[in-house]
């Protein structure tokens, strides 16, 4: 008997060991595929388990070719840092089919999470409850790096609905060996004084055109707002009162027409058409020779409302990914992008510690110049577009092209944008 005894029991240790030796005993749990080399008494693998899921946002831009590729170059480096967020970069090229997609898609909850928009469109689409406020990202010191001219026109309701990416503004330049010959080594300050060397300039055999202006109505708007008085100033007030009506009259006798002056040659072609002042971008006067940018002088004391042609990301109020969206920003808005893009597209970064930079380095293809940083920043900061200013702005604009196109005089140009404005007063 106990014989029988010990040898049940030398039975029953031997079929647990077997049992212990065998994984997975438990049929509620898959089977090992034998590919792991891992000790299940060890945990799961780093990845295996604790990997971070995967999150999707989308991002919709309105932008050239050229500089959606830079963007795109930028969103890989993004991927790279942060590989658990996917970004499906998409680009309308065309302006207006921008703002009206984005317009109907936010009012429909169907948008990208981020968009980049002009920032004279921010306050529209905040007013109309379409986008997230961005105050809880933009912490005290990130917002003292923003210059103030480029978040004026973000800001609505006590509140912050847009994080400045660039600015392209329009400049105004002269002519140095023109100016030379009238002994002057600064522009003229004040209307009466331009009109004063425009009349010494005709007399001494100048005839015909001193002034070259852009097709488009934004460096008109930059030329007028540049002699305008401190109240006069701004987009909404350029040809609404008689003094402006006056001086784009007489912009338009001295103005030759856009298509005659190559902007890649324009210190050169100033010479040769024998033209006093132009008004034309930063990015297209960066993109000159220097030995092109010699033969200009640079009005800083006319550079007024910096944000108009301005861009800013903005985060659809719709979105369920605004951590994800608003990392991905940061990285697009770090100083580290913001140098690249300047030097690869010429706009000016929207970070006053790049100015400050470039002040110590001295390199003037890579940084901006330190005399826009208190420009920039200078008070008064002034009040942001109204919501229908990109209404408005589209009227002035589509005036302007049948001026341009010779289907309008100026007279008519000026009847034209001041009834328009004022029938909506």
């Amino acid at each position: 008997m106990a014989t029988r005894r010990f040898v049940m029991i030398l039975a029953g240790a031997v079929l647990l060991s077997v049992i212990l030796l065998i994984p997975n005993m438990d049929p509620r749990k898959p089977a090992s595929s034998g590919g792991s080399s891992h000790d299940a008494n060890t945990g799961p693998v780093a990845n295996e388990l604790d990997e971070e899921p995967t999150e999707s946002i989308v991002v919709t831009v309105s932008m050239s070719p050229d500089q959606f590729a830079f963007l795109e170059e930028a969103n890989e480096r993004f991927r790279f840092k942060y590989p658990n967020i996917e970004v499906e970069l998409l680009n309308i090229e065309s302006k207006e089919e921008a703002y009206a997609a984005w317009k109907q898609d936010l009012m429909l909850g169907a948008s990208s999470d981020i968009m980049l928009m002009d920032s004279g469109w921010v306050r529209e689409f905040a007013v109309m409850g379409l986008l997230e406020p961005v105050d809880s990202v933009n912490a005290a010191n990130t917002l003292s790096d923003q210059p103030a001219k480029l978040l004026a026109p973000l800001r609505w309701n006590s509140y912050l609905w847009g994080i400045p990416f660039d600015a392209d503004p329009s400049i105004l330049v002269w002519n140095k060996a023109m100016l030379a010959e009238q002994n002057l080594s600064d522009p003229p300050k004040d209307w009466t004084s331009f009109l004063q060397l425009a009349d010494r300039l005709s007399a001494s055999g100048n005839e015909g055109a001193l002034l070259y202006l852009p097709g488009d109505f934004s460096g008109t708007a930059a030329w007028l707002d540049a002699w305008s008085s401190g109240d006069q100033r701004g987009a909404a007030a350029l040809i609404l009162n008689e003094e402006s009506a006056n001086r784009l009259e007489k912009t338009a006798s001295l103005t030759i027409p856009s298509m005659a002056v190559n902007k890649r040659l324009l210190g050169t072609e100033m010479d040769n058409q024998r033209l006093l002042a132009s008004v034309v971008s930063w990015s297209e006067y960066k993109g000159l020779s220097q030995s092109e940018q010699d033969k200009l002088l640079i009005d800083k004391l006319k550079l007024r409302n910096l944000w108009l042609g301005s861009r800013s990301f903005v985060v659809s109020a719709n979105t369920d990914r605004a951590e994800a969206a608003f990392s991905w920003i940061k990285e697009m808005t770090s100083v580290t992008e913001q140098e690249r893009n300047y030097e690869r597209l010429g706009k000016l970064p929207a970070k006053n510690s790049i100015y400050e930079i470039g002040g110590y380095s001295g390199s003037t293809a890579q940084y901006p110049p330190t005399w826009w940083l208190p420009l920039l920043n200078e008070e008064p900061v002034g009040e942001p577009p109204a919501p229908n200013w990109h209404k408005e702005w589209r009227r002035w604009e589509a005036s302007w092209q049948l001026y341009t196109s010779g289907a309008a005089d100026i007279a008519g140009f000026i009847q034209s944008v001041t009834a328009s404005s004022s029938s909506k007063q």
